[in-house]
């Protein structure tokens, strides 16, 4: 702050307007990653919606027609159900449409909550750390366990945990930057988070 007050009006405009260029620039980027994260998520959570209700429909149909069905497809949302509700979370987190009470954030000043929207970024962030760091153990301890039918160990609908949480810890990163960079807490409107 004290470097622009030592400079003439004109280039204290314009080193701001550098500073702001510069801001926007990470933020543009960081626009683009979490975009990327709510698109790979999305992708996740198609597939494995469409997949279980094809599995489940083929062998509905089966027992239908032939009296049996696939024994193993029983088994595939045990797997795939999981990455469905991760792929889900990391999506309302990207989107920023967590649950939430807001009602008292939205009657404070501007300055208090770009503050507390600093320390719940930071908080998410440290929680989804955590969980990522304390779930690696259970989930390296499930490549033990497998499925009866198919034999496909649960390392991999378990694995599911390690991916939701590292995505939440690093979108709340990018959201903790992008506060500290000055953005603005506006006020959303009701409609634009109630699909009621």
């Amino acid at each position: 702050m004290g470097a622009f007050m030592d400079m003439p009006v004109d280039k204290c405009v314009s080193a701001a307007q550098g500073e702001r260029s510069r801001f926007a620039w990470v933020r543009s980027k960081i626009t683009r990653v979490v975009g990327a994260i709510n698109f790979a998520s999305a992708t996740i959570v198609i597939a494995t919606l469409v997949t279980m209700f094809l599995a489940i429909l083929v062998n509905v149909g089966l027992r239908y027609l032939f009296g049996s069905g696939i024994t193993w497809a029983y088994e595939i949302p045990s797997i795939l159900f999981p990455w469905a509700v991760a792929g889900g979370l990391v999506m309302a987190t990207a989107q920023g449409r967590n649950i939430a009470v807001d009602a008292i954030i939205k009657m404070l000043p501007e300055r208090l909550r770009w503050m507390l929207a600093i320390l719940i970024s930071a908080f998410t962030c440290a929680i989804s750390v955590g969980v990522v760091y304390y779930s690696v153990p259970i989930v390296k301890a499930a490549q033990y366990s497998h499925l009866a039918e198919t034999g496909v160990a649960q390392i991999y609908g378990y694995s599911s945990l390690l991916y939701a949480f590292s995505m939440i810890a690093l979108i709340s990163l990018l959201n903790l930057t992008e506060y500290l960079l000055g953005q603005k807490m506006e006020v959303a409107s009701p409609s634009e988070s109630n699909f009621s």
